[in-house]
């Protein structure tokens, strides 16, 4: 188990690193000629009923790399190559096992796969290839209890980590679990865009209920989380904490409209394939001395030393400020530009992008998050209080303006809409089979104005900042501000020109910055 560690971290991550930084036929063949040579002189260990489970991970992640739509403002013919390579790569991956290397390097690099939503499987795509390295030149012939244990670490380091940093941000460990309002996330998700298809009275009714059982709630958030930490202990705890973060990522879906539609997945799988691990075979993997190493395996991988899972730790607040898009089209129709249609780049056009285009300071993060109990405190003290929120503002909040991205920004969206209004193809898939594509992770594609689907060209788009505030007391949801922040008019030529600087606006669009 040490080895399979040490050696996911000082030789399987680097190369991933490598790899995916500028991902080329001639540096995935060396990468993979070390791994794919092992099998010619040494036996191939036999992973047992974690097998299928590999198999499944590896098709979930490729059915999302290959649906995702192109981004229109670079050239169509490489990104339509790199899914096609991800697909034969992911084919004969599921047979031979080193092709997994090449198959993660497409992934993260030419289809920039490396974004949150993708970690926690990718990683056990990573720890699964380690394991099957490490296992094969120690020609390990007893059955795959490494691979169970790092399996289980790395998935359950995912929620330990949250825990902790929960934990961190009281003066107390359990001041999150007392004193957090998490019914405020509810209410801020719908102020963003998620679930807006309810009524405004609707959703207070909710929120009036769901206020009674915010402790309760963080409670078993803090249980599930910290789960991971004894799960090794018996089989029936490792299953038993495996299902319990699928449900409480569906739990958060529904909340938040932030879908972890992969974890929940590769989760629920990983939890089938520890029930079917025969007893006799695999009764090494579980009992106090594992319990004892996972543990250490699981600190280490929260604390950043082996992989680095997100904090996920933070106080709610009611209050959120936001920036939005919509479209003019040739009709003269109105629509609202929701993250949904923005696909490559949905996760960042669902959360904070765009606060660069305004000089307004911001308080808060993603759904209006803030890590300062005290700001919390004032925020919701505030309840949707103009000069109060000024004065906030003026204490705690930082304008984020930047020219330049502003700039880029603009040139994204004018020639991505100039190429789709001439004509160019955004799926790859036909639209008969639209629906089989892989869903978003961020779901806020509701607002005020009809959703934008690409039903007819486009003439102009209009960026506005709103605020927007949920007053507990009385149920009402505040809109504080609504102003114009930029107005970008498409030029009528359809002449189909390419801006390959466009798309540095989106963070996915750089090279991967893949930490282990």
């Amino acid at each position: 188990m040490t080895t399979i560690a040490i050696c996911y971290r000082f030789v399987v991550s680097p190369a991933v690193r490598a790899l995916s930084f500028r991902p080329t036929v001639a540096r995935a063949t060396l990468g993979a000629a070390i791994p794919s040579a092992l099998p010619t002189f040494l036996p191939v260990p036999d992973p047992g009923p974690f097998r299928w489970f590999v198999v499944f991970v590896i098709a979930l992640l490729t059915w999302q790399g290959t649906t995702s739509d192109y981004d229109v403002t670079q050239a169509i013919a490489p990104q339509r190559r790199a899914k096609a390579m991800l697909l034969l790569l992911g084919l004969a991956s599921c047979v031979w096992t080193p092709a997994l290397l090449p198959w993660i390097a497409v992934y993260c690099g030419r289809l920039h796969g490396w974004k949150h939503h993708a970690m926690m499987p990718l990683r056990l795509l990573k720890a699964y290839l380690t394991w099957f390295v490490v296992a094969t030149v120690l020609s390990a012939p007893e059955p795959a209890t490494g691979l169970v244990v790092i399996l289980g670490c790395v998935s359950l380091s995912h929620y330990v980590k949250p825990a902790w940093s929960k934990a961190r941000l009281g003066p107390r460990p359990w001041s999150w679990a007392w004193l957090n309002c998490t019914h405020y996330l509810i209410a801020s998700a719908y102020s963003w865009g998620w679930a807006r298809f309810l009524p405004a009275d609707t959703m207070s009714r909710l929120l009036h209920r769901a206020r009674l059982v915010d402790r309760p709630l963080n409670l078993l958030t803090v249980a599930v989380e910290a789960a991971g930490l004894i799960a090794f202990l018996d089989h029936r705890l490792l299953f038993a904490a495996l299902a319990a973060t699928a449900i409480f990522n569906v739990a958060v879906a529904l909340a938040s409209g932030i879908l972890f539609w992969e974890n929940i997945s590769t989760n629920i799988a990983l939890a089938i394939a520890v029930e079917l691990l025969p007893g006799t075979e695999y009764q090494a993997a579980f009992g106090w001395p594992t319990a004892l190493i996972a543990l250490v395996v699981i600190l280490l991988g929260a604390a950043d030393l082996l992989w680095q899972p997100w904090h996920l730790g933070w106080w709610d607040s009611p209050f959120t400020a936001r920036i939005h898009w919509q479209v003019e089209t040739v009709s003269g129709r109105t629509l609202g530009l929701y993250n949904g249609f923005m696909c490559p780049y949905e996760r960042e056009f669902g959360r904070v992008l765009g606060y660069f285009l305004t000089d307004e300071p911001i308080l808060h993060g993603h759904l209006g998050i803030v890590w300062d109990r005290r700001l919390r405190d004032l925020l919701v003290q505030a309840a949707g209080d103009r000069d109060q929120l000024h004065a906030l503002k003026r204490s705690y909040g930082r304008s984020q303006k930047d020219e330049k991205l502003s700039s880029e920004h603009i040139a994204f969206l004018t020639s991505m809409f100039t190429r789709l209004n001439a004509g160019a193809r955004k799926s790859p898939l036909p639209r008969s089979l639209r629906r089989l594509k892989a869903p978003g992770g961020q779901l806020y594609r509701w607002g005020d104005l009809p959703a934008y689907r690409g039903e007819e060209p486009v003439r102009r788009i209009t960026i506005r900042y709103e605020e927007r505030c949920y007053r507990p007391e009385t149920g009402d949801f505040l809109l504080l501000a609504d102003r114009v922040v930029q107005e970008i008019d498409l030029p009528f030529s359809t002449t189909d020109q390419e801006n390959t600087s466009c798309a540095r606006s989106s963070s996915t669009a750089a090279p991967t910055s893949e930490t282990c």
